[in-house]
């Protein structure tokens, strides 16, 4: 009997090799996230009988193509490693598949919630995210003791850390993208959402109360508490991090592999709520497998999706390349990893930047806005903010 169950099994698998149909996937990965999807795309094809031809590629060319060529078809069965915020232009190209019944439910009950709706455009799932990234709170523990447990404790703990040799805190204080943490958690926000829970580009809030406040709380950071001065961009925090003369910085996990490299001690934590308990909701990103609505063979693509979605692959690249997991079990598995977990308990109240074209509107006028407010003590952050509005809705 064992003979005969093993005899079939080889049957079986030879003819699934035979009628399995090739597919094409093209990734934006590099480095051990590359190296990580190649060792699953091979298990893959070692467990399905199913050959995957797999292409590195620049995102913005393979976003055009996906857009001009997948009608024709000149285009991958799959796209992996999508920025979520790039797929709006894809999906109203009509040329991603809506993905919301290949995905299991026990997938979707395992998603994150603002990973699940990163990926949802028009009430549709066109994807599977696979992990997440934005900024948290980077600390020198070489030069902070003690967490700070509020904002307060923090802006305090930076001023004391504010010498002629070392900076308490720093981060990319002209840079929306940073700054927006602020901006949001004081009740601002880019695009409010319909009644069907669409994102509505008319529905602007970077110019309420909240806003306002947030934007105030920003330029606090350089003239009330004399934290950050001028010509503070990315590269000056990020640099002086690495130097080890930064005691606390705002950044993403892409810049870790810096700072361990320069031997630095540090930690990763959320940023520190307000007084009254609020917490910090800055921008996440969420990164994942979109597949071509014009593929002849969906059901094969689709598996291979599912297959790099799945917890243990999560799991596997968090181990190797240091990803956020999307997966709340998956994130469970790699707790003992403090920068992962740091990161994941930080983006835990993130939101997803707009995946809508119109926040292609969005970066230029709150850029400038950042700019002027932040140009003198005096400025005018009510109407400086009511400008950056109109230019965004083009009035």
């Amino acid at each position: 009997m064992k003979k005969l169950l093993l005899c079939l099994l080889v049957v079986a698998t030879g003819l699934g090799a035979a009628l399995a149909q090739g597919i094409t996937a093209w990734t934006t990965f590099e480095g051990p996230t590359l190296d990580w999807l190649q060792n699953e795309v091979d298990s893959f094809s070692s467990a399905f009988g199913v050959e995957v031809d797999l292409v590195k590629v620049a995102f913005g060319d393979a976003k055009q193509q996906m857009i001009l060529g997948a009608p024709q078809g000149e285009a991958p069965d799959l796209l992996i490693g999508v920025p979520h915020d790039q797929l709006g232009e894809m999906a109203i190209a009509g040329v991603l598949a809506d993905m919301t019944s290949f995905a299991t439910s026990s997938y979707l009950q395992d998603l994150g919630g603002q990973a699940r709706l990163a990926y949802t455009f028009g009430g549709k799932l066109f994807g599977l995210p696979m992990f997440v990234e934005g900024p948290a709170l980077i600390i020198n523990t070489d030069l902070v003791s003690e967490v700070p447990q509020t904002y307060e404790e923090l802006i305090a703990t930076a001023q004391a850390l504010t010498t002629a040799d070392t900076f308490g805190f720093l981060y990319d204080i002209g840079n929306f993208y940073f700054s927006y943490n602020w901006i949001h958690t004081f009740g601002g926000f880019v695009f409010d959402r319909d009644a069907g829970g669409d994102l509505d580009p008319a529905q602007l809030g970077v110019a309420n109360e909240g806003a306002v406040k947030g934007a105030e709380a920003i330029k606090a950071l350089r003239y009330d508490f004399n934290l950050i001065p001028s010509g503070t961009d990315y590269g000056v925090a990020d640099g002086q991090f690495i130097d080890g003369t930064l005691a606390m910085i705002y950044n993403g996990p892409w810049a870790i592999p810096a700072y361990l490299d320069a031997g630095i001690n540090l930690k990763v934590v959320p940023m520190p709520s307000l007084a009254d308990g609020t917490p910090w909701s800055g921008f996440m990103g969420v990164q994942g497998v979109v597949m071509n609505q014009f593929s002849p063979d969906k059901v094969d693509a689709a598996n291979l999706a599912k297959w790099l979605a799945r917890p243990d692959a999560q799991v596997s690249m968090a181990n190797l390349s240091g990803r956020i997991p999307a997966s709340g079990t998956a994130l469970a598995q790699v707790q003992d990893d403090p920068i992962i977990s740091g990161f994941g308990a930080a983006l835990a109240t993130a939101e997803p930047m707009p995946n809508i074209p119109a926040m292609g509107q969005v970066w230029g006028p709150m850029g400038n806005a950042l700019t002027v407010i932040l140009e003198a003590a005096d400025s005018n952050v009510d109407s400086t903010l009511e400008q950056a509005a109109s230019e965004i809705l083009g009035n």
